[in-house]
């Protein structure tokens, strides 16, 4: 069995939880977990003792006890589960198409579908040869409000052809 105590000061090292733990028996081992990304500690930690009568006396006597200023949130620790789960399930889309915009099967800005997708690419969009659709939708598929007119809420620009340099210029 292992301690959770929580809501610990980021500066907190482990042998400042190992002395607060100390006084209700042997400490077998203490860990404070780090972010993955970061490095940094994730203000939380784990504590074994020797048996489960010290760690039983450790947590009625530390419960909202206070370290460096916070008071500490200690409970037995749960058994981990298999798996990452939580949160909402995972759409595809949003910025960089692909999979679907938020419920509609087919990207976000620059992918196909979406809420106003435009059916086809930058050619096709509007019906207009030489402009570009600038619209949410991207290519592909055509989502939720797809037609051949030019919708509102979209917008256009002329295609720069290469000429002189001026965008728009004719070659």
């Amino acid at each position: 069995m292992s301690i959770f105590v929580g809501n610990l000061p980021f500066r907190a090292e482990q042998n400042d939880v190992a002395e607060l733990f100390a006084p209700y028996g042997e400490v077998v081992n203490c860990s404070l977990p780090l972010e993955r990304d970061t490095g940094r500690k994730r203000g939380f930690a784990f504590v074994e003792m020797v048996d489960d009568a010290s760690e039983t006396r450790a947590i009625d006597a530390l419960q909202g006890a206070e370290l460096m200023g916070r008071p500490l949130r200690i409970n037995k620790a749960e058994p981990r589960t298999a798996g990452g789960g939580g949160g909402a399930p995972r759409r595809g889309g949003g910025y960089g198409g692909g999979g679907g915009g938020y419920n509609r099967g087919g990207g976000g800005y620059g992918g196909g579908g979406g809420y106003a997708g435009a059916g086809g690419g930058a050619d096709r969009g509007s019906g207009a040869r030489g402009w570009e659709d600038r619209s949410y939708g991207g290519g592909g598929g055509g989502g939720y409000g797809a037609s051949d007119s030019f919708d509102a809420g979209r917008t256009r620009r002329r295609r720069s052809s290469g000429g002189d340099g001026y965008p728009g210029a004719e070659a």
